[in-house]
């Protein structure tokens, strides 16, 4: 009796956010929307929506790809929720459908390593089927092979969307109560665009105005292009990138170019007064590109790439208040001053695969499927200095990107570190050590319970650029610390959480609930201002979880975390996110990541 009361009470949560927030989402939606209608009307159907082709149903798959030409592909792409709902609800699919645009046969085309006339090759069709999954605009994908009857065989591919809609108010508890609006799409139209634009109210700095964009199939390939363009309160931002990740073993080449710059305040905890910043300037370029050496499944990778690096420090603090720009009214405590660089250097790329995927499901995702990398990887980029022109450091350059998995049926264990470095010939020394990584276990004792287990680390050494790494970072710290006012130069943080979903009889959402427990502390070091010795402090807590749709790989998470330790500014938090992980094992947090070079390429060999 109590569990169906609280499923009866979760059903009418979900109906009243549902029926509060899908009109807004729907109007926003139809307008977006409006590009990818052309595609749908050019199939003859009378009222615009297009019709599903015709599925092999009914016919018995054959056990797989075993060399059979291949006579035809057959695409089937779903929207978000495909499957009919309660009738209380079934006004969800019906507007979500009439909403959505489902993405391109061509789309899904392109993805695909095989084509019509092709012998079926079982190692292809599992890799075109990891590479669809990997698309964050989609749940799921499942190629099928089934016997053409004609001595061929016929291939069906089916995906299923996820629900692309960005809508992101931001609303504070005082005036102004809307303080800005982040709105867009992820799959414009079907067509494997992401467009947003952002507006946030600056109050007494200049108001945000962002726009991104991100085409996964630039220039008709598997190629991304990415686009960045951001005015924020203090700053700006510019960042241009065409890439060709390294989507899999069969691929033969990946390259990539990238040139941007930044202009934008360090902020500097200082754990007994008010934190004050630094402005630094940035401006990068980078163009390179790898070939694949050896067999597939164990093999190497070797590039090469010229980058351009130049970054300088404003060397007068100040204090970023409510009221504006001030001087920093404690100048005893100002910061050191930073090293100045300005580079062009040659760079070789290595790597090293030994990798297969394996998929798995409830692990990132709270029900949705993942594939996870079992073996070992490694990446690195030894960079060596050319003076020419305005470029006059010299130097040597360093990175490292190194991976190693292991799964099971209800198990995976993975560790990730990721490291840099640069030799100053000038100085004779070993400069902006910077190390970041993730050591995490996944458990599936049952099919709806999941135990995670992880130790994050980051660590800056030597440091001649700003950097500082908080308790209060919103991805690398830990919850009810957030308005901490201490920094360090290393940090260490383990976290422990039990997920348990909840059966539903709704096909609108998958849901959960979860306990979880994470502590972290801090370390000084002399060349990190304001860098101190924190204390071990932690946070327990319970958290609401949903996937929408169901199985999507995208995690909503309603965290209460009740913060303990001694830090006087910690606070009881509520914290809402909407986050895929299971494209990454590990990403750097914000704190580390604005401190990196913005050149070294490690993420051609990550991918996905």
């Amino acid at each position: 009796m109590m569990g169906k009361g609280r499923r009866k009470g979760c059903a009418a949560v979900a109906h009243a956010l549902l029926t509060a927030m899908l009109p807004l989402c729907c109007a926003t939606r139809l307008v977006l929307a409006q590009a990818g209608t052309g595609q749908n009307q050019r199939s003859g159907s009378n009222d615009g929506r297009r019709q599903p082709p015709v599925s092999s149903q009914g016919r018995l798959p054959v056990a797989g790809c075993a060399g059979q030409p291949i006579s035809d592909i057959v695409i089937i792409t779903q929207p978000p929720f495909n499957e009919r709902l309660p009738r209380d609800l079934e006004w969800v699919r019906r507007t979500v459908r009439r909403m959505h645009v489902n993405t391109q046969d061509d789309v899904v085309r392109r993805f695909l390593l095989l084509k019509p006339g092709d012998p079926c090759n079982q190692i292809k069709r599992a890799e075109s089927e990891r590479i669809l999954r990997a698309q964050p605009y989609l749940v799921d994908a499942r190629i099928r092979v089934y016997d053409d009857e004609q001595g061929g065989v016929r291939l069906e591919v089916e995906t299923r969307d996820d629900f692309s809609l960005v809508f992101a108010p931001r609303i504070r508890t005082e005036a102004p109560l809307f303080r800005g609006l982040r709105v867009g799409e992820m799959n414009l139209g079907g067509s494997a665009t992401m467009a947003a634009v952002e507006w946030r109210d600056g109050l007494a700095y200049n108001d945000v105005l962002g726009m991104r964009y991100t085409d996964y199939q630039f220039a008709g390939g598997r190629n991304e292009l990415r686009l960045e363009g951001r005015r924020d309160l203090f700053g700006q931002r510019m960042n241009l990138e065409v890439v060709r990740p390294y989507y899999t073993d069969l691929q033969r080449f990946a390259w990539v170019g990238a040139v941007g710059g930044t202009r934008e305040p360090f902020i500097l905890q200082r754990e007994s007064l008010p934190a004050n910043a630094v402005t630094v300037r940035r401006a990068y370029g980078n163009v390179g590109g790898l070939v694949r050496v050896g067999p597939v499944g164990r093999l190497k990778l070797i590039g090469a790439s010229i980058t351009r690096e130049s970054e300088s420090t404003d060397s007068q603090a100040v204090l970023l208040t409510p009221d504006g720009v001030l001087p920093d009214s404690f100048p005893d405590a100002a910061p050191p001053g930073f090293a100045s660089q300005n580079v062009l250097r040659a760079n070789l790329l290595l790597g090293m695969r030994a990798i297969r995927f394996k998929p798995v499901q409830g692990f990132d995702a709270l029900t949705g499927t993942q594939d996870v990398r079992v073996g070992v990887q490694a990446g690195f980029v030894l960079g060596q200095s050319i003076v020419v022109g305005p470029a006059r450091d010299r130097d040597r350059f360093l990175a490292s990107n190194i991976y190693a998995g292991a799964a099971g049926d209800r198990w995976y264990v993975g560790v990730q570190g990721i490291t840099e470095a640069r030799y100053s010939l000038d100085r004779n020394r070993w400069e902006n050590v910077i190390g970041s990584g993730r050591a995490a276990w996944y458990f599936r004792p049952a099919v709806r319970q999941t135990t995670v287990l992880q130790a994050e680390w980051a660590t800056g050494r030597r440091m001649q650029a700003p950097f500082q790494l908080s308790l209060a970072d919103p991805e690398g710290g830990i919850m009810g610390h957030r308005r901490s006012w201490s920094a360090g130069a290393r940090r260490t943080v383990l976290r422990a959480e039990q997920r348990l979903v909840v059966p539903t009889r709704f096909n609108v959402a998958d849901m959960g609930f979860a306990g979880f427990v994470e502590a972290g502390r801090l370390w000084r070091e002399s060349t990190v201002p304001y860098s101190v010795d924190a204390p071990w402090r932690g946070a327990f807590g319970v958290s609401l979880l949903a996937a929408v749709p169901p199985s999507s790989r995208r995690l909503w998470r309603l965290d209460f975390a009740v913060p303990v330790g001694n830090d006087p500014f910690r606070r009881f938090e509520v914290r809402f996110t909407g986050l895929d992980r299971s494209r990454n094992f590990w990403r750097d947090p914000r704190d580390v990541a604005a401190s990196r070079e913005r050149t070294a390429p490690t993420s051609l060999f990550t991918w996905p």
